[in-house]
């Protein structure tokens, strides 16, 4: 990550003005907020993205907040958390706090996050109110059970099919499902502390450290990162099953199970598609789940992985480029892309 002079002289202003005492913090961020106007709004490891068609919500992950990019006018705005600042809190805009944010999820009128190192699950109401849902900070575990009851050890990816969250629960290498209605967690895949690649239902299927997860109303799509392959489970009998690669990492295209992937990462789909940030291959992959083939959407030359979204009608997908900072568009027919965000780039 390369720093500037400024902002290298801000970290340093308010590590020192830390060690002060009272009005230490305040001060701090007023530096900071100096620095990102003079920098303009910017992006630090953009990872996890939703879209509700107004806005793409963005984890922004090094600087510890969600914002919100409008695609008319390109601008970001700060919705929950304060820049630089880590930390676990509950509350509104700037008194919430994150730690390392990642995979988001939109329902109705609310996002959901997989606050990765704090390990736990979080609600933030598109006015900035931000609430944690289930699991508790800096607690990882691997219990099930309702809201604070339950715990979680570094989730990554989140989605909902509208009554329950799905989340790739990544340092147990296990599914959990999360219902709307109580908040209730429960292990649907993988066998916490376990690794491997094992088909079955959720008392026999196991997982190598799984970093994506998206839902249709037949099934949940894994990216089963550390076996190279794509599972899915089925929503009703919640089976667990192979859908695509061989378990070997490469880059080929062809027969879902012939093809072959490297470190792929955060998955969208709408039902028809799904969609594969294959990190390693520095691609974006398009699974046909009806004729059950792989192809290459696009190439991108910066690292992808951690964070995507569809539009509502499946012809545009939104994705992180962690190398440039930046938040991408691509056409799911032509696969060609451009920067939402930094305008310019």
């Amino acid at each position: 990550m390369r720093l500037s002079a400024n902002f290298k002289m801000i970290l340093a202003a308010a590590a020192t003005l830390a060690m002060l005492g009272v009005g230490a913090s305040a001060m701090a961020q007023d530096l900071a907020t100096g620095v990102q106007a003079q920098s303009g709004p910017r992006l630090d490891f953009p990872a996890g993205l939703a879209t509700d068609g107004r806005a793409v919500y963005v984890a922004n992950s090094r600087n510890n907040t969600v914002e919100a990019i409008d695609p008319a006018s390109r601008t970001l705005r700060i919705v929950a958390g304060t820049l630089f600042q880590e930390g676990s809190n509950d509350g509104t805009g700037p008194s919430a706090r994150f730690n390392s944010p990642d995979g988001m999820t939109m329902n109705g009128q609310n996002l959901y996050l997989c606050d990765t190192n704090n390990s736990d699950i979080r609600q933030i109401s598109i006015s900035g109110t931000v609430t944690t849902v289930a699991g508790q900070a800096n607690i990882a575990g691997t219990e099930d059970g309702t809201g604070a009851g339950a715990h979680f050890n570094l989730p990554t990816q989140i989605a909902t099919d509208g009554t329950a969250l799905y989340v790739a629960d990544s340092g147990n290498s296990t599914i959990r499902r999360i219902t709307l209605a109580d908040f209730k967690v429960k292990t649907i895949a993988g066998q916490a502390g376990t690794s491997g690649k094992t088909e079955g239902g959720p008392d026999k299927s196991v997982f190598s450290g799984p970093r994506g997860v998206a839902v249709d109303k037949k099934a949940i799509y894994v990216s089963d990162t550390g076996n190279d392959i794509i599972r899915m489970i089925d929503l009703s009998t919640l089976q667990t099953s192979t859908l695509a690669g061989t378990g070997e990492d490469g880059d080929k295209d062809g027969p879902a199970l012939q093809a072959q992937f490297n470190n792929p990462g955060a998955i969208c789909t709408d039902g028809t598609f799904l969609y594969v940030l294959d990190a390693d291959n520095h691609s974006i992959r398009k699974i046909d789940l009806n004729a059950k083939t792989v192809t290459k959407l696009t190439l991108v030359n910066g690292h992808i992985g951690s964070g995507c979204a569809l539009t509502s009608d499946g012809k545009q997908l939104y994705f992180s480029d962690t190398t440039e900072n930046a938040v991408e568009v691509v056409d799911t027919t032509s696969g060609n892309f451009t920067t939402l965000f930094p305008p310019g780039q």
